[in-house]
């Protein structure tokens, strides 16, 4: 008989397992259909918030690729989700806290992080998955498919790139030697514009070495764990399939995440959200000189 421990990790290895195929699969799709997406491209929200065939298309593939797999196990899809009412109506609710001896994981999808860098022609593009439990990601898989690499992880095992290389977070301990990436998402309120340029504003007056940003939440988490960059850092990402991967990535690599608005530990939610994650000085330092954001809608 298996011990209790022996059963969690092969539940979160079997996991593992079908995330970096699904993940692996929705990639094959992006890179086939990379140079005929400006026809397809259409909007959400708003005039900057894109979505093409490519990401629902690859959505699909994934879905279908866990649900044959694990077919008691929630998923919760950038496509398939985000246009929901009834996933809006749980806006800033706690992912759902399904136990690991319940063995019903609950899986957060982005199929193409970086839709507006798959429009164009900009290579910063990723899949990301990650399934919670305990309402807390617990293994996550990030692929860019144009570079080729594959992040990973699983609670308690480590982070790691393309299955050899194990990852940690750099040891960056002020702004003034660190690369910080900051998204900015598709908001375009003269507030929220005017707040997240006056941010920036103040981590460069403050010292800051670099600033970049990429246009993929779960790539710029992918770089901080495997310390590329120093820190990220976004004020109302799109959801949480934006961070789930990246969570237990960042996590395994030995950086924290923390949320802004209350400078608390990061809580995966429903909806929208804030986020800063490196390692604890360098988080500590740039929410220091950032201060708390505004709240907008």
């Amino acid at each position: 008989m298996e011990s209790s421990c022996t059963t969690i990790v092969d539940k979160l290895q079997r996991r593992l397992d079908v995330a970096r195929e699904a993940a692996q699969r929705a990639g094959d799709i992006i890179l086939k259909h990379a140079n005929n997406t400006l026809q397809e491209i259409s909007t959400k929200s708003n005039a900057t918030d894109l979505v093409t065939q490519v990401d629902q298309l690859a959505e699909q593939i994934i879905i279908q690729y866990i649900s044959q797999h694990f077919p008691n196990d929630t998923i919760i899809g950038e496509e398939n989700s985000a246009d929901s009412s009834g996933y809006h109506s749980m806006e800033g609710q706690p992912i759902p806290n399904h136990h690991l001896d319940e063995n019903i994981g609950v899986w957060c999808v982005d199929p193409l992080d970086g839709t507006t860098n798959f429009c164009h022609g900009y290579p910063v593009v990723t899949v990301s998955i990650g399934c919670c439990f305990d309402g807390i990601p617990r293994i996550g898989v990030i692929y860019n498919p144009f570079l080729g690499e594959m992040y990973e992880a699983m609670e308690g095992h480590g982070a790691y790139r393309n299955r050899q290389q194990r990852l940690t977070v750099d040891t960056s301990t002020s702004l003034t030697n660190c690369l910080l990436v900051n998204n900015i998402g598709h908001l375009r309120s003269t507030e929220f514009v005017d707040e997240s340029t006056t941010r920036i504003s103040k981590w460069f007056h403050a010292g800051l070495r670099g600033f970049r940003s990429s246009g993929s939440a779960a790539q710029n988490m992918a770089h901080v764990a495997s310390g590329q960059v120093s820190c990220y850092y976004e004020h109302l990402f799109g959801g949480p399939w934006d961070v789930c991967a990246g969570y237990i990535i960042v996590k395994e690599a030995g950086g924290i995440l923390i949320d802004p608005t209350n400078e608390s530990t990061f809580v995966m939610k429903y909806g929208k959200g804030s986020i800063c994650c490196g390692n604890p000085d360098v988080v500590k330092d740039v929410l220091r000189v950032a201060g708390k954001p505004q709240h907008f809608k």
